[in-house]
């Protein structure tokens, strides 16, 4: 016996050394071979190893499921794709694929239950997503859902027409209308929580993972309970992990409390100037001044910031890394005087080092598209005007009458909104309507503009409800 393992261990042996001198002779090296392998499977190990976890903690999914691979991960929880195990043996395109949530194990039960009521009741219509299955085994809990192909949102922002741009935000207020009209609030819209299938016009509005009701009634605990590390997302990992958020006490009691936003934040004109442009801020100034009172219109607020992504092909829109410097985009974007306005119904104050007037976001997509200028023509000129030769100017005057009065920039590179307009009337001075050039930007109207301005009203009170949103000029052509 111990002769027979002998001749064996002689022949494997010799098989090596064969397996080696044709490696040799191909001109590769075995060992940087088992490096590049073991390189490679090191890479896949980690997801692997999730999977194997995953499946091992919660051995129904596994008789239920395949679990393929890892298609989105946040502080939260893990996204998976899966397809039936009965259907293993069809084509992928015939195979009926889910998105297998996995929520960590440190969520509070209550919040679990809170998103789980939020998917059965809401989901599976008017484009809200639904949930098919939820598994649990001691703390592993799987929500079960619908997966649809789709994109990230950077690669198609600056690519939708003025039609697809309307489709869009048509599909996402019908979710926000929907989701409203149950009295809760989504409170993280945003482009990867809004899924969009270009090719079959699919949409669906994901994640009630920090969904509240609009009542008074007792809230859900936080989303988690042991850490209020901020939430790292796929295509939201802009910022710095360790930036946090600054509390600010800007409550009008006795003794008042000021937020002095002492570093003026030129953020929106020299970034336009740089081709890039700052992320959203959050919801909206309610939220930015601390107020408790928070209700759907911080959603719509939402929308706002994506249609003005889109309208100016720049993604993410706002970068701020605290709340201060979030208030200073908004000031340059909306105006000082709107901010403080909002800040004092909410009985806050706001100090600014000094006013601005806000900005035309028509220029401004035109400036970040790359659209030309086009210079105002003689024919928008009044008939006097146009018969009387104009009196020779001098050369301060000749400069005055081609600079901007507020940002000293020539007129065909000023982003300031008309100075006709009151600068506390955001609806009137959010972009320019009274210039005598019509601004075109890309294919779009400007209805789309409007409808950016009016869901970007900085007063929550005025602003637009997703059902009035729907009912716009810009949307109005389509089925509410």
């Amino acid at each position: 016996m111990s002769r027979i393992r002998g001749i064996e261990a002689k022949i494997l042996k010799l098989q090596k050394e064969v397996q080696k001198q044709q490696l040799k002779r191909n001109g590769i090296n075995e060992e940087d071979k088992k490096n590049r392998e073991d390189a490679l499977c090191s890479k896949d190990d980690p997801e692997k190893e999730q999977i194997t976890e995953l499946v091992h903690k919660l051995p129904k999914l596994d008789k239920i499921f395949q679990v393929h691979r890892k298609i989105g991960e946040g502080t939260f929880s893990s996204v998976y794709l899966g397809s039936l195990r009965q259907h293993s043996d069809l084509p992928d395109a015939q195979k009926r694929w889910f998105a297998i949530k996995h929520l960590v194990p440190t969520a509070h039960p209550a919040r679990i239950e809170h998103e789980l009521r939020c998917l059965q009741d809401m989901g599976g219509t008017h484009n809200v997503i639904g949930v098919e299955l939820c598994l649990r085994h001691l703390d592993t809990i799987v929500f079960v859902m619908p997966y649809i192909p789709h994109k990230k949102f950077s690669e198609y922002v600056g690519d939708m027409n003025a039609e697809e741009v309307a489709r869009y935000m048509h599909a996402l207020l019908v979710a926000l209308r929907h989701v409203h009209s149950f009295g809760v609030i989504h409170r993280d819209v945003k482009p990867s929580n809004f899924l969009y299938d270009r090719e079959n016009r699919r949409y669906l509005l994901v994640d009630f993972g920090l969904a509240q009701r609009v009542c008074a009634a007792p809230e859900p605990p936080p989303a988690h309970s042991q850490s209020t590390a901020k939430r790292l997302r796929e295509e939201d990992t802009d910022a710095s992990p360790g930036a946090k958020r600054v509390a600010l006490d800007l409550s009008m009691g006795a003794r008042a409390h000021s937020v002095p936003v002492s570093r003026r934040i030129d953020a929106i004109k020299q970034h336009a100037l740089k081709q890039s442009l700052p992320k959203s801020a959050g919801a909206g100034a309610g939220v930015l001044l601390k107020s408790p009172r928070q209700g759907t219109a911080l959603d719509t607020w939402a929308a706002g910031v994506v249609l003005a992504s889109v309208l100016t092909a720049r993604y993410p829109f706002f970068r701020a890394s605290d709340d201060v410097s979030a208030l200073a985009e908004l000031a340059d974007l909306l105006g000082t005087e709107p901010i403080q306005r909002v800040a004092a119904s909410l009985g806050r104050r706001v100090v600014v080092s000094g006013k601005r007037g806000g900005i035309c976001l028509r220029k401004l997509a035109r400036r970040l598209r790359g659209v030309p200028p086009t210079p105002p023509t003689h024919a928008a000129q009044s008939a006097p005007a146009a018969l009387s030769a104009p009196a020779p100017l001098s050369a301060p005057a000749a400069l005055s009458a081609l600079n901007c009065s507020r940002c000293r920039l020539p007129q065909l590179q000023c982003l300031c909104a008309t100075q006709a307009q009151p600068v506390s009337c955001i609806k009137r001075s959010f972009f320019n309507n009274t210039d005598p050039e019509e601004i075109v930007v890309a294919d779009f109207p400007d209805s789309a503009f409007s409808l950016a301005m009016r869901l970007l009203d900085p007063d929550p009170r005025t602003r637009l409800s997703a059902h009035d949103a729907l009912r716009h000029p810009f949307l109005r052509h389509l089925p509410h």
